[in-house]
């Protein structure tokens, strides 16, 4: 086997390595049960289905800090830098959130899912453009494949009718718009991560995004309750087994892989959604769609390698 293939033994923690894939793993039901927690009668809206997923996952944070007795009230020197750390990453998390949720009333959770797995593309390119950063030719070309796989997948919301019903342009624009806030929220939380601990930084981040959602979710026409307690279950495990344990997870998990390995291994998210959402969903892959989520997955492996 090439070296290049190798996983360095002194480097991976094989414990952190299963916490990671297991992390995207649980992630990538999110997009699932924020479908499943819409559907029918009793469902909610899709902003109520954002709402209750971060609300729920600070819920849990709180619980685990109560149980570590562990202080998250910020003290005075907390503010010497600013106050920014409190409350950026919070609105960019929110508006990840308000249109990934928004994005599954229009497009097919493949689409979407692929599609704002982009924002590694446009923290490099803030990279560049801010800090001057060298972009390597492999990460140039990944890039490139990258983009030809959204277009090819954007392409594919044209040729057929959405699997969800609204416009599925629409959906596309939506995710893409998601993995910009979600570019945001990488760069701001990498700007404050010397300052403050990750805990504390998703913390205030889900409740910031908590606070943002929840006028959208009320305003929104549909349910903001669930109607019946059966549809609990997918709000529940949006909340705790996407948000909180995968977000936890991955933030564990990381820490014990080089930081090249981890992007890669992130990107099992985007695929197990997708492929959940063929029979959970009944959203079936239609040929260039499958074609184009080809691309856009192994130019962001490219890119993620190359970066």
């Amino acid at each position: 086997m090439p070296s290049r293939l190798r996983l360095p033994d002194s480097s991976v923690s094989p414990t952190h390595l299963a916490a990671v894939v297991a992390g995207a793993l649980l992630i990538a039901l999110a997009p699932i049960l924020a479908v499943l927690s819409t559907r029918g009668e009793n469902g909610v809206g899709t902003w109520d289905a954002a709402f209750w997923r971060v609300a729920l996952g600070t819920l849990a944070l709180s619980v685990l800090f109560a149980v570590q007795r562990r202080s998250i009230v910020p003290r005075r020197e907390d503010f010497r830098s600013g106050t920014a750390w409190l409350w950026l990453p919070g609105l960019a998390f929110a508006g990840d959130f308000w249109a990934w949720h928004w994005s599954f009333e229009n497009t097919s959770v493949a689409n979407s899912s692929l599609l704002c797995n982009t924002a590694t593309l446009f923290v490099a390119l803030y990279a560049w453009l801010v800090w001057k950063e060298r972009l390597t030719r492999a990460f140039i070309a990944g890039a490139i494949l990258a983009a030809a796989g959204m277009a090819l997948l954007v392409l594919s919301s044209t040729q057929r009718e959405s699997p969800v019903g609204g416009n599925p342009l629409l959906g596309d624009g939506l995710a893409l718009l998601t993995a910009v806030f979600y570019a945001v929220y990488q760069l701001s939380m990498k700007r404050f991560r010397s300052e403050h601990s990750a805990p504390v930084l998703l913390f205030w981040a889900s409740i910031v995004a908590s606070v943002v959602l929840l006028p959208l979710a009320l305003i929104h026409e549909a349910a903001f309750f669930p109607k019946s307690a059966l549809m609990w279950l997918p709000l529940l495990g949006l909340g705790f087994v996407s948000h909180f344990c995968g977000q936890g997870l991955i933030s564990w998990g990381i820490a014990g892989v080089p930081a090249s390995l981890g992007s890669v291994l992130l990107l099992v998210q985007p695929v197990g959604s997708a492929l959940l959402a063929v029979p959970i969903l009944g959203q079936a892959l239609v040929p260039w769609q499958i074609v184009g989520a080809a691309a856009c997955f192994v130019g962001l492996f490219l890119a993620v390698r190359g970066k």
